[in-house]
């Protein structure tokens, strides 16, 4: 990302006072959120608010990263919790080694996370590679099958990676902001690390939509065949989405990790993660700048509502059930994702001031 991707979001938000109006408000919100709920419900019971907050932040992040190769690319990955788990692994192990380890090599996750991009970019090369030279949905089933074999690697090498039992951090008394690791009983810095990121992730989804690679990725998706007649080499392009794409979930991995604590494959290698990280963006608008967020901020609240009051109902599978029915409603209804919403509310109000203008002109008259 460039030094010019600040100034492109401030121009587009200058264009758009209304756009802006918004963005500050939300800036608000989430920076004062987790004191103004401490105050409100109590030091204890903030602890899980701000975590779904925290969460929040951190699927919009991931949702950015899908966005740039699902929905700018329309190429739909399912391989998401493979670099995401990438991530966590290698910055975990770097730092207190496999099971058993009695001193690991404390390197700073400032240094394993790049180790981890490394990786998570190697991988998208093999998968991208072969599959973006042909069409249809090869590349979908790849990435169902990356992520299959990665858990399962995970698990058949678990005198490294701990199998299903996972790592976990050893007890630290004391904070070590270089390594990441704070003892706020409220995860307040974890929070705000997540908030840095989701912004950092956005200004990349900015960027990118402003950017040759936006341009040719929407051109790839309009004609493929008219894009590559132009000149654009529509392989190499998804392919360089797609290791952007992965890069980002991987570096999302490690701040995860260090804030959970432990990794282990039921939270950071399963399909579902892949399908949550999809949902945020699908569901939010695909190929749009604001739709993870939006995504987000219903998808990750109506989990926990409906995990909260309904997980004990039906075997436990009521939640899933209402969860799912929504989900469907929205895309129902709003196929275009709820970031159409604002879409629809501006025509609104457009013909609502022509129709008063009208009016006023004919009474005039």
């Amino acid at each position: 990302m460039s030094a010019s991707t600040p100034l492109v979001i401030l121009e587009t938000l200058k264009k758009n006072k209304t756009a802006a109006f918004l963005v500050l408000g939300f800036l608000l919100i989430v920076i004062i959120y987790p004191f103004v709920i401490e105050r409100i419900v109590g030091r204890t019971p903030s602890r899980y608010f701000i975590r779904i907050g925290m969460d929040i932040l951190f699927f919009t992040a991931m949702g950015n990263a899908w966005n740039i190769i699902g929905g700018y690319g329309r190429q739909t990955s399912w391989a998401s919790a493979t670099f995401f788990a990438i991530g966590a692994y290698t910055s975990i192990l770097l730092y207190v080694g496999p099971p058993g380890t009695v001193e690991g090599l404390k390197i700073t996750p400032f240094i394993s996370m790049w180790i981890g991009v490394g990786l998570s970019v190697l991988v998208a090369v093999i998968i991208g590679l072969p599959c973006f030279r042909l069409r249809g949905v090869y590349f979908a089933i790849a990435t169902i099958a990356c992520t299959t074999i990665f858990r399962q690697l995970i698990i058949y090498f678990q005198r490294f990676t701990g199998g299903n039992l996972g790592i976990a951090f050893p007890f630290q008394p004391k904070s070590i902001p270089s390594h990441l690791i704070f003892t706020d009983f409220l995860f307040r810095p974890y929070y705000y690390i997540a908030f840095a990121w989701m912004i950092i992730t956005t200004g990349i989804v900015f960027f990118v939509d402003r950017n040759r690679l936006g341009y040719s990725l929407r051109a790839i998706c309009e004609d493929q065949d008219a894009a590559e007649s132009l000149g654009i080499k529509s392989s190499a392009v998804k392919l360089r989405a797609f290791m952007l794409s992965a890069a980002m979930l991987s570096i999302t991995g490690t701040l995860y990790v260090f804030m959970l604590r432990m990794v282990e494959t039921l939270t950071y290698a399963s399909h579902n993660l892949s399908i949550r990280i999809a949902l945020v963006a699908i569901l939010g608008g695909m190929g749009t700048k604001w739709g993870p967020l939006l995504g987000a901020l219903v998808t990750i609240p109506l989990l926990e509502v409906s995990n909260m009051y309904l997980a004990r109902v039906g075997h436990g599978g009521a939640h899933w059930f209402l969860y799912g029915l929504l989900i469907v409603v929205i895309v129902l209804f709003r196929p275009n994702g709820l970031v159409s919403l604002f879409d629809s509310a501006k025509t609104y109000f457009a013909k609502k001031g022509l129709n008063k203008r009208g009016g006023e002109a004919s009474s005039g008259s």
